[in-house]
C-alpha cells in the first residue's frame, strides 16, 4: 500500500470487519431517529473519502487499464455499477482532487463533506482548476464551517473575482438586470440576476405576499398544495396586481381598474364564461340557463358562443386562453365597443362590475379572503363573481365574495363549482372532489360615514 498506511493483510481484515458491520446493521435495521441517521451519515461521508482518495491513486496509476477500461469513467461505469450517467460526475471529483490536494486532505480529515466537495468541483469552472489549486488551502480554511448553501455562496464569489481581469480587489457585483421573454407554446420565461440589496427588497416582498397553503383544524392541508415555485410566482403576480391596485390615482376603494386591457369579442367573453362554468355542451348550456332564467334571445346568444374557444388579446397583441379571460373579466370595469368591420362606431361608458360602495359591504361582511383556511387581507384581495356576470350573473353583493389572488386564479380553473347562500355561507367544490365550506367571521350591520 502507498504511504504505509496499512501494513500487510489488513485491508483484508478490516474489509471483512466492514462486511460483518454492514450485514449486522441491515438485520437489526437503523434507528428512525435523527441523532442516529446523522451519525451513520457522517460515517458514510468518511468512508466515501477514504474510498475517493483511494481511486484517486488507482486513476494516477492508470490501474483501470488492467480491467480492460479506457479510462476511469468507463472503470466506473462498467466496473461500479454507476451506469453511463453518473460515471463522469464520480470520475470528474477524482480527477480535480488529483489536482487539489488540500481538499481531498480536508475532506479525510473531517473538515469538510461531501457535499462542500462536490460543490467546489460543480462550481469551479475547467478554466480555473490550475488557479483554484493554487488558493485551495486558504479556500478549505474559509469554508470549513459553512453549510452546503453558503459554501456556494463563497465559491461563487471566488469564481466571479478570478473572473475579473483587474483582480478581487477590483471587482463589482453585476448590476441588477430582468428579462421577461415569452416562448413557443404563449407562455413567458422570467429569468434575471439581482444586486444584494436588491434581491434582500425582492426576498422581503415574496415572503410577505406568500398566502401559505391553507390547512384544517387537524393540520391537513385543504385542497392542492403548492411547490416553493409555484408559491413564489402567486406572489409575485400579487405584489405586481397590489402594485397597479393601489398605485397613484386609485379610488375610494383603493383599487385603481383596469389592470389589463383587453380586446374581447363578445361571443368570445360568453364562450369564456361558459368554460369557466364548466359549459361544454347544448345540455350544459341549457342547464345553465334554467338557473339563469334566460331569455329566449340570451339563449341564442350563448348558443352562438359555443363554438368560440373564449380567447382574448391584450393591447399589445399577447393572446389569452379562456381562463384568463374569464379570470380578468370577474372583476373588472367594461367599456363597450361597437365596431362595424374596422370602423369604430360608439364607445360606451365604462361600467364597473363592482361599485367602491359594494366593495366595502363585501369587505365589511368576509373581513379576509373568504377561501378554506385562508385569512389574506382585503387589499389584498379581488371581488369574486360567484356567477360571471356575463352569464347572467347579478353583481349584488349576496353573489360576490373577497378572494386573494391566489385563490381567485385557482377557484376559476375548470372543475371548480362555487355557492353563496343567504347565510353569507361559501361553499367551494373541486374537480378532485371535496368540499369546503366557510362562514364570515361575524355579520352584523356597519354605517358608513365620509370625514371631509
Amino acid at each position: 500500500m502507498t504511504g504505509g498506511r496499512l501494513c500487510a493483510g489488513s485491508f483484508e481484515a478490516l474489509y471483512e470487519q466492514l462486511t460483518d458491520l454492514v450485514t449486522a446493521l441491515a438485520e437489526c435495521s437503523v434507528p428512525a431517529d435523527s441523532s442516529a441517521l446523522v451519525g451513520v451519515r457522517a460515517q458514510i461521508d468518511r468512508l466515501t473519502a477514504v474510498v475517493t482518495e483511494a481511486e484517486i491513486r488507482f486513476d494516477q496509476a492508470e490501474l483501470w487499464r488492467d480491467a480492460g477500461s479506457g479510462s476511469l469513467r468507463g472503470w466506473m461505469a462498467d466496473h461500479c455499477g454507476l451506469g453511463r450517467r453518473a460515471a463522469p460526475a464520480a470520475a470528474r471529483r477524482v480527477e480535480r482532487l488529483e489536482l487539489w490536494p488540500a481538499v481531498a486532505e480536508a475532506w479525510s480529515a473531517g473538515q469538510l463533506t461531501e457535499s462542500q466537495v462536490d460543490v467546489i468541483v460543480g462550481v469551479v469552472p475547467r478554466r480555473f482548476v490550475s488557479l483554484f489549486a493554487d488558493h485551495a488551502a486558504w479556500v478549505v480554511e474559509t469554508i470549513g464551517e459553512l453549510d452546503v448553501a453558503k459554501t456556494e455562496v463563497a465559491i461563487r464569489q471566488w469564481v466571479e473575482c478570478a473572473s475579473n481581469p483587474d483582480g478581487p480587489e477590483h471587482f463589482h457585483e453585476p448590476t441588477s438586470g430582468l428579462h421577461f421573454d415569452r416562448i413557443l407554446d404563449g407562455r413567458f420565461i422570467l429569468t434575471g440576476q439581482f444586486e444584494a440589496a436588491d434581491a434582500a427588497i425582492i426576498d422581503a416582498a415574496l415572503r410577505d405576499f406568500d398566502v401559505p397553503d391553507p390547512v384544517d383544524d387537524s393540520g391537513q392541508p385543504i385542497g392542492e398544495s403548492r411547490t416553493l415555485a409555484q408559491r413564489n410566482a402567486d406572489a409575485l403576480v400579487e405584489i405586481c396586481r397590489f402594485a397597479l391596485s393601489h398605485r397613484q390615482g386609485a379610488g375610494d376603494s383603493g383599487r385603481h381598474l383596469p389592470h389589463v386591457s383587453l380586446v374581447v369579442d363578445i361571443n368570445e367573453l360568453r364562450a369564456s364564461a361558459l368554460r369557466g362554468a364548466g359549459v361544454h355542451s347544448h345540455a350544459g348550456l341549457e342547464q345553465l340557463a334554467e338557473a339563469r332564467g334566460w331569455s329566449a334571445a340570451e339563449r341564442a346568444w350563448f348558443t352562438d358562443a359555443l363554438c368560440h374557444h373564449g380567447t382574448g388579446v391584450t393591447f399589445d397583441g399577447t393572446e389569452l386562453d379562456a381562463a384568463a379571460v374569464s379570470l380578468l373579466t370577474c372583476d373588472s370595469v367594461v367599456q363597450r365597443v361597437m365596431m362595424a368591420g374596422d370602423k369604430v362606431l360608439d364607445m360606451g361608458r365604462e361600467t364597473r362590475t363592482a361599485t367602491s360602495v359594494q366593495r366595502r359591504a363585501i369587505i365589511t361582511r368576509d373581513r379576509h379572503c373568504r377561501a378554506p383556511g385562508c385569512c389574506t387581507k382585503p387589499k389584498h384581495c379581488d371581488v369574486h363573481h360567484i356567477d360571471h356576470w356575463i352569464n347572467g350573473g347579478r353583481t349584488d353583493v349576496d353573489r360576490m365574495v373577497l378572494l386573494c389572488g391566489t385563490h381567485h386564479r385557482q377557484f376559476h380553473r375548470p372543475g371548480y363549482r362555487m355557492e353563496l347562500d343567504e347565510q353569507a355561507t361559501f361553499t367551494v367544490h373541486s374537480p378532485k372532489g371535496w368540499s369546503r365550506s366557510t362562514t364570515p367571521d361575524r355579520i352584523e350591520t356597519r354605517y358608513f360615514t365620509s370625514v371631509p
